[in-house]
């Protein structure tokens, strides 16, 4: 009998926290539909670029999960690649939001060269940074590690077992299915002792090993796919552990950007340099996320 209960089941655009308490194992699914697509084609990227942002947006879930308190977790590449930026944040309980910057000639030349690693051939030589934004103490965590390896989720799987010494296992899928983006991702991690020191006892040992192989088994097409519910996938997997699911979190398309936090950024710029800019007596400004424009008067700004 598995220890798998029955849980009110969300299809698609979800975080499914699970563990496996007697291996010593917790872990995430992350499975993104509809609300990835929206984010994706609202910017009309090139498939390459899209596929690294859904990876990205997958990266952001997939850790903000995590977030025991009201706040976004942002995951943020820099390099010198012909992607040079990619940006994604998730904000509690489940807002999503992400864009990417690249230059078409470089790209262009990217796509001929299959050589080296993926990360290196398209996002080049810098970082991925991995940001906490608690809400309400204005308290930021900020982790960093070079963009090395064929894939971001293998950036996450050095930063863990580097810097938090963490062991962790993460499989991320990005792809399209009738014209649609569809994505998913797994991670798994050892868990703690009470002290906060992972345990090591032989039996714990030989479960994450086992733990850490059956996830290197999950196929894309598992984890993109609409008709594979994850209570489904994560039983074929891990049955034989003992799966206990907590409560899915829902997961949607909804930037946080607004008039306000438009009008507050504007006015700490000095008046002179708004005038420079502004046309008629406006400024004019657009969401680099959602692409939602705003206009404000001078005088509105300086009596903001």
């Amino acid at each position: 009998m598995s220890d798998i209960q029955d849980k009110p089941v969300l299809t698609d655009n979800l975080i499914q926290p699970f563990q496996m308490a007697e291996a010593g194992v917790r872990g995430r699914l992350v499975r993104l539909g509809d609300a990835l697509d929206s984010i994706l084609k609202r910017h009309d990227y090139p498939e390459t670029v899209a596929g690294f942002l859904g990876e990205s947006l997958v990266l952001s879930a997939i850790l903000g999960g995590a977030l025991k308190f009201d706040g976004t977790f942002t995951v943020q590449t820099k390099g010198d690649g012909a992607i040079s930026m990619l940006a994604s944040d998730m904000t509690t309980p489940g807002d999503l939001r992400g864009y990417a910057a690249f230059d078409d000639e470089k790209l262009a030349q990217a796509e001929k060269d299959g050589k080296s690693d993926r990360v290196k051939r398209y996002l080049g030589k810098g970082y991925v940074a991995f940001t906490i934004d608690a809400k309400k103490t204005d308290q930021r965590y900020q982790g960093i590690v070079a963009l090395e390896g064929d894939s971001l989720a293998k950036c996450m799987e050095d930063y863990f077992g580097k810097s938090e010494q963490l062991e962790t296992k993460l499989v991320v899928a990005v792809g399209k299915q009738d014209g649609k983006w569809r994505a998913g991702g797994l991670m798994i991690q050892r868990l703690p002792d009470a002290d906060g020191k992972v345990l090591n006892q032989d039996a714990h040992q030989e479960a994450w090993r086992n733990a850490e192989a059956l996830v290197g088994t999950v196929t894309a097409e598992e984890l993109t796919d609409p008709l594979m519910r994850s209570p489904e996938l994560l039983y074929r997997l891990f049955h034989e552990e003992g799966v206990w699911l907590y409560d899915p979190q829902v997961l949607a398309d909804n930037c946080s950007c607004s008039a306000d936090r438009f009008l507050k950024t504007l006015k700490t710029f000095a008046g002179e340099e708004l005038e420079d800019v502004a046309e008629e007596g406006m400024i004019h400004t657009d969401c680099q996320f959602c692409s939602s424009k705003y206009s404000f008067s001078l005088d509105e700004i300086a009596s903001a």
